[in-house]
């Protein structure tokens, strides 16, 4: 219940789609769950009705990255804000990496970009000390409020099959 609850209200879900979510709970029980939410993560009720506000009062609100949403509902601009502002801290850590690759050297490959995730073609010349370079770089933003994570995933066959890397003797043991 609570990680669906969770995307939900990341999405910009009200409590009529919360209780329509769960047809099996009363509408007392759907309440429960709604306010257990924002009692949980009051921040989130915060940024909530700051996006209600800005859509009813502003003709236009900016990301963090200066891109300006004009005309959307505050259901959509909870999503927006947030995915806008990902979407070009993203493009700025492929052009940092981009950069850290050429400036040493490193013969491992950026794929693509799937969503949030980048993929790498790790080359074996290179140290596998890299791959956690990368992962610091991901991570680095001075000013953020809260503590960006990139996790580090690894496969030797398909997307599928990744499994999480937390230390380099882990990344070491599976190359």
């Amino acid at each position: 219940v609570g990680k669906r609850v969770n995307f939900a209200k990341n999405y910009g879900a009200k409590f009529y789609k919360i209780w329509s979510m769960f047809p099996e709970y009363s509408e007392e029980a759907a309440h429960k769950i709604d306010d257990a939410y924002y009692k949980a993560f009051p921040g989130v009720k915060q940024y909530h009705t700051y996006c209600y506000q800005r859509a009813d009062t502003s003709s236009y609100t900016q990301n963090l990255f200066g891109m300006r949403y004009y005309g959307v509902s505050g259901h959509n601009l909870i999503n927006m804000l947030v995915q806008g502002s990902a979407a070009y801290f993203l493009k700025m850590k492929i052009r940092a990496l981009y950069e850290y690759t050429k400036a040493h050297n490193i013969k491992s490959k950026w794929q693509m970009q799937i969503h949030d995730e980048l993929s790498w073609a790790y080359c074996s010349e290179d140290s596998p000390e890299v791959i956690f370079e990368f992962q610091r770089i991901m991570q680095d933003w001075d000013d953020a409020l809260v503590p960006i994570v990139a996790d580090l995933e690894l496969t030797l066959t398909t997307w599928a099959d990744k499994v999480e890397v937390k230390t380099i003797e882990e990344l070491r043991a599976m190359l």
